[in-house]
């Protein structure tokens, strides 16, 4: 069936499908009539320059991804209002189509199905690349050959981004039900390779059994399950299914990340073990899993430990919070002593009461941009608003339209999605500078209190207080002052005491507020104590506590308690041959040559010592992102680097499989301060005065003509 949709240069052939997002159309330029393309049409009628940088940023990373098992996008064009996304058509149909026309899958097919995606995802994952959303659907399968094409790398919406109240079917069903505990939250969980392999267990149980692990119509239901329960065994659910396969998919399932199948080469090397039993003898025997392959990628990070008081006074406070009033806790402790990981605890009870969660952080080296975090963390909250119903857009826009009056322009000229929100804003009077100052904390509190309800308790996190600027401050102290005007409103903040002393703003203002009666709680880390170091080697290492004993009071000594010093050193301790696998995949280690090793004594050493076992031109690289700051630009990299963004991105590669840089939508961001701070601590003066200058000389020769406004502009330091 011909279609009458004309996009210029493309002649459309047919409708393939159409989803919540986007229509798939089969099509091929006029150009070159015999290649057959996919095109995939955006639904959204407006989509951001930021949006569209992503996306044509995603399609280059791409191309480091040079496997004919995945469909990765040829380009990303947005003309004349319509955005589409081309590729290379396949003759298959989706995995969830097959499905629905089996009734029930051999196994012998099923392990050909298993073994071929397993494959494709050690592709992908050695390419440094998390796919973020392995499901049926995007997944092309020949119905004779049972080849099989991974397919649609980038998504209109990402479900990291996207509200937790999205009532769409097809979203529910389609989307959130292969969606891993990680994605599913809003609390500065990092989602690495790991998290395609859960959602790559949710297709292998369903293909196994012809359900879901989990099903709800309602996404906060969906969300708690994969938070928090348990699903039934796949060989309960069907008793064909031999317990040795079942096994695999429940540890692809666990909810602990580290706990999971940490690569998919380790996760072949098991298919490929029962495949070749099954067929062989018929049945499968049980046998250790993952025990039959060196995997090249180990995760050395622990559940959390020794911080149950903590965790419980944070889960208290967030409960009166539910009751209508305003709470503020303060998190204080070292870097790496665990102040974000403690946060974590509140995503169940957030999911529980329907509330919200947004988060900023303050960076060191841009300390001097008035409210910078605060508006980070609003900005993130107007985009989750942004993917809801168009009843519930309605709604928001009406409570805040409410909430700010005519002077909504002071918002929006600082918050630029909640223009797209609530419409443009009439210009507001002009004032003099306390006057202004004095609207705009009026109008930002009034803001504030509209975004917290009963039907949807707030909870705002701030991170590295230490580097707060006074103008943000003043804003806390105002919010404090006026407290009784925001019920339903959980204040957190984090920030390192040894980096505040008594005449820092911060202590002010906490002391002010406590003099004042104001409802502020303190909490402040200290190092773990070495029964909980203890504990934190052994679940690391998955071994008994009796064999870990030595180990990890060597390194509760060395690391002074300090959960981050400790599973850098185990990691560091891996990458030197010192903590090793025997053959039975049991870590094994030898204390005394640990102890006679040149062992780093800082985290910021063992990190230094992992970037200079990098090849020399990524060190380089990595030395210019240290300078443009925590978060920086791969579109802006390889401007200053004068490199195409493919180069960057290939180069970029080690850092970026070995978790030392993260994704963070169109930007890069390192996994931690110290990453940085490392990096940038190898760098001699001189060199990094001109490294600055060059990355600024080079920003400010992309400053389009005629801006006047140079401050406006994210990316230029101040």
């Amino acid at each position: 069936m011909v279609t009458t949709m004309a996009i210029p240069n493309y002649e459309i052939i047919e409708k393939l499908s159409e989803g919540p997002q986007a229509a798939i159309y089969k099509a091929y330029h006029k150009r070159t009539p015999d290649r057959l393309l996919v095109l995939k049409l955006l639904k959204a009628t407006f989509l951001s320059d930021q949006k569209k940088s992503q996306f044509r940023q995603k399609v280059e990373h791409l191309r480091v991804l040079n496997d004919p098992r995945v469909i990765t996008p040829i380009s990303f064009e947005a003309k004349d209002g319509v955005s589409f996304i081309t590729q290379d058509y396949f003759d298959g149909v989706t995995l969830d189509q097959l499905i629905k026309t089996f009734h029930g899958i051999s196994l012998s097919d099923f392990f050909t199905i298993a073994c071929s995606l397993a494959r494709i995802l050690d592709s992908v994952h050695e390419a440094g690349i998390i796919h973020g959303g392995v499901k049926p659907h995007n997944i092309l399968i020949d119905r004779s050959t049972l080849e099989i094409r991974l397919i649609d790398f980038i998504s209109a919406v990402d479900v990291r981004d996207v509200s937790h109240f999205i009532y769409d079917p097809s979203f529910v069903r389609d989307t959130l039900s292969y969606t891993s505990p990680e994605q599913t939250g809003r609390i500065s969980h990092r989602v690495d390779f790991c998290s395609d392999m859960y959602s790559l267990g949710i297709v292998f149980y369903e293909l196994l059994t012809g359900r879901l692990p989990f099903s709800s119509d309602d996404p906060l239901e969906l969300i708690h399950s994969h938070l928090a329960e348990e699903a039934p065994g796949v060989h309960e659910v069907n008793s064909d299914i031999p317990i040795a396969l079942s096994r695999i998919v429940a540890k692809l399932m666990l909810k602990e990340p580290e706990k999971r199948y940490q690569s998919a080469d380790g996760l072949l090397a098991d298919l490929v073990r029962c495949r070749d039993d099954y067929l062989a003898t018929g049945a499968i025997s049980d046998f250790p899993l993952e025990s039959g392959v060196y995997t090249r990628r180990v995760t050395f990070i622990s559940k959390m430990v020794g911080r149950d008081r903590e965790a419980e006074t944070i889960l208290q406070e967030y409960e009166q919070v539910t009751l209508g009033s305003f709470r503020s806790l303060f998190i204080s402790g070292l870097s790496g002593i665990g102040k974000t990981r403690l946060i974590q605890d509140l995503q169940k009870p957030i999911v529980k009461h329907r509330g919200y969660f947004t988060s900023g952080k303050f960076d060191v080296y841009q300390k001097n941009i008035p409210y910078s975090s605060l508006i980070q963390a609003l900005r993130n909250l107007m985009r989750t608003f942004l993917t809801e119903s168009d009843h519930r857009v309605a709604q928001w826009k009406g409570r805040i339209l409410e909430a700010v009056g005519r002077n909504g322009k002071v918002l929006t000229d600082v918050i630029p999605e909640l223009e797209i929100l609530i419409g443009p804003q009439p210009a507001v009077q002009p004032l003099p500078p306390v006057e202004s100052l004095n609207r705009f904390h009026d109008v930002f509190g009034r803001f504030l209190t509209c975004l917290a309800s009963e039907e949807n308790p707030l909870t705002l996190f701030i991170d590295d207080l230490q580097w707060c600027d006074v103008a943000s401050f003043d804003f806390l102290a105002n919010i404090f002052a006026n407290y009784k005007d925001h019920p339903y409103l959980f204040f957190l903040g984090a920030y390192r005491h040894n980096e505040v002393d008594s005449s820092h703003p911060l202590s002010k203002l906490i002391r002010d507020a406590k003099e004042s009666g104001r409802p502020l709680k303190e909490i402040q880390l200290g190092p773990l104590r070495p029964e909980h170091c203890h504990e934190m080697v052994s679940y690391i290492l998955d071994s008994p506590l009796a064999q870990t004993k030595a180990l990890s009071d060597f390194l509760s000594t060395l690391s002074e308690g300090n959960p981050l010093f400790v599973s850098e050193s185990l990691s560091y301790l891996h990458q030197e041959d010192l903590l090793f696998f025997d053959e039975d995949r049991q870590w094994r280690w030898d204390l005394d040559r640990i102890r006679q090793s040149r062992m780093p004594t800082t985290v910021v050493a063992l990190f230094s010592s992992k970037i200079q076992k990098l090849p020399p031109d990524l060190i380089t690289l990595l030395e210019y992102c240290a300078c443009m700051g925590n978060t920086f630009s791969p579109a802006e990299l390889a401007l200053i680097r004068e490199m195409t963004l493919l180069e960057t991105f290939e180069t970029l590669k080690p850092a970026l499989g070995q978790g030392l840089l993260m994704e963070n939508k169109n930007l890069l961001q390192f996994i931690h301060d110290k990453v940085q701070e490392a990096t940038l601590s190898a760098i001699p003066a001189e060199r990094r005065r001109r490294i600055h200058w060059q990355v600024g000389n080079h920003l400010l020769s992309a400053v389009p003509e005629g801006t006047t406004d140079l401050e406006k502009l994210d990316n230029l330091f101040t």
